[in-house]
């Protein structure tokens, strides 16, 4: 429903299940796996002051092209935070590789929900090529609003209050 010419009415993110809707539909997608942690765990590598990752998992990505969304997951429960889609050069492994590398372009979102205590995961969705992944993700982003996204339509002060209500803890600055 359109409020007013720049405001369209969007579903949450959190609102949608995976399993029954058009929009993410679940046999579409990878499974969750976990790409930052903020502990040591066997296998994981030191990145930063609370910052472990293990980009071997991230491996399955490599030479795919496709859409991706991450998510926070603390003591069980869990809230998908953004969606983003493949690049040019690079593919999915690039862009999820940055993440646990050095948290690319949401670093500080990333640093705080680690410091309180989140794990990251990330799930993908493959295409042919880096167009209609970006095309497909696009539409995403017109039909639901994500915390993380800079597209949403909600204000900061929401966006906390969301997060606080859904998850106990702040995830957006």
């Amino acid at each position: 429903m359109m409020a007013s010419a720049l405001y369209v009415e969007r579903e949450l993110r959190e609102e949608v299940l995976d399993d029954d809707s058009e929009v993410l539909p679940r046999k579409t997608w990878t499974p969750w796996i976990e790409i930052i942690k903020p502990k040591a765990s066997d296998g994981w590598r030191w990145k930063r002051k609370n910052w472990y990752t293990n980009s071997a998992e991230l491996k399955q990505f490599d030479g795919k092209n496709g859409i991706y969304e991450l998510r926070l997951k603390k003591e069980g429960k869990t809230f998908v935070v953004y969606i983003g889609s493949s690049c040019a050069e690079g593919g999915l492994f690039a862009c999820l590789s940055q993440y646990a590398k050095n948290g690319s372009h949401k670093d500080l979102l990333i640093q705080k929900a680690l410091s309180a205590g989140a794990t990251i995961e990330a799930r993908a969705r493959t295409y042919n090529d880096y167009k209609t992944a970006q095309a497909r993700g696009n539409e995403i982003l017109a039909k639901l609003d994500y915390l993380w996204n800079r597209r949403s339509n909600m204000t900061p002060r929401k966006r906390e209050a969301l997060a606080t209500a859904l998850y106990g803890m702040t995830v957006y600055q």
